[in-house]
């Protein structure tokens, strides 16, 4: 009668260890360091119904610019799946769910200028003000606002590189020939910088 039940008592444990160290096959938690490394630009035709990137001469009221910055990911750690003692090694009655690996952003954007650099006697103006991007909900607002807005947090569960969709929508200060430069100004105290072609507006 003991050897059968020290034998079930055996079975139980490690029918419990192999069940509960990770219930669901899911593996180590990974985190990662996400750091911004380039910058790419390009300047778009809004006025139809579709954008189209500007190979010719455009209206000032239907320009817009687009920012992707791409980064890569560096694995700085990984976190075994912890031994879980509610479900007492029997499978449970909900559905099973693994936690997300996590990223951490050491680099994040604080602030973007935009210069306009005059193809005809060379002068250099800051435009960022004649630009705007949106919110999470659609809504057209200032450059600086959303970055202000934007909920500052390094960590996140998910991995997406920054991408910011701007519309010209001052133009009284854009010359009719122009080269615009993005600046992009990152937490750590580095810069990324890119130029459009030369824009021709109509």
């Amino acid at each position: 009668m003991n050897k059968k039940l020290i034998c079930l008592s055996l079975l139980f444990l490690l029918q419990f260890l192999a069940t509960s160290c990770d219930p669901c096959s899911c593996g180590p938690i990974k985190t990662y360091e996400r750091i911004n490394k380039k910058l790419n630009i390009k300047s778009w035709d809004t006025s139809g119904f579709q954008n189209r990137e500007t190979t010719e001469p455009v209206s000032k009221n239907s320009f817009g610019i687009s920012i992707f910055i791409e980064s890569e990911l560096k694995q700085i750690a990984f976190t075994k799946s912890k031994i879980n003692i509610s479900s007492l090694g029997f499978s449970s009655a909900y559905a099973c769910s693994c936690p997300p690996d996590k990223y951490i952003n050491n680099t994040p954007v604080i602030s973007i200028q935009i210069l306009a650099t005059n193809s005809l006697n060379s002068e250099v103006i800051d435009v960022t003000d004649n630009f705007s991007t949106y919110d999470n909900f659609g809504k057209q607002i200032a450059i600086k606002e959303y970055l202000e807005n934007k909920e500052i947090s390094n960590n996140y569960e998910y991995y997406s590189d920054d991408y910011f969709q701007l519309d010209m929508t001052k133009s009284d200060n854009i010359p009719d020939t122009t080269i615009f430069t993005i600046k992009i100004f990152l937490q750590s105290g580095e810069e990324l910088i890119e130029k459009t072609q030369e824009i021709n507006f109509k």
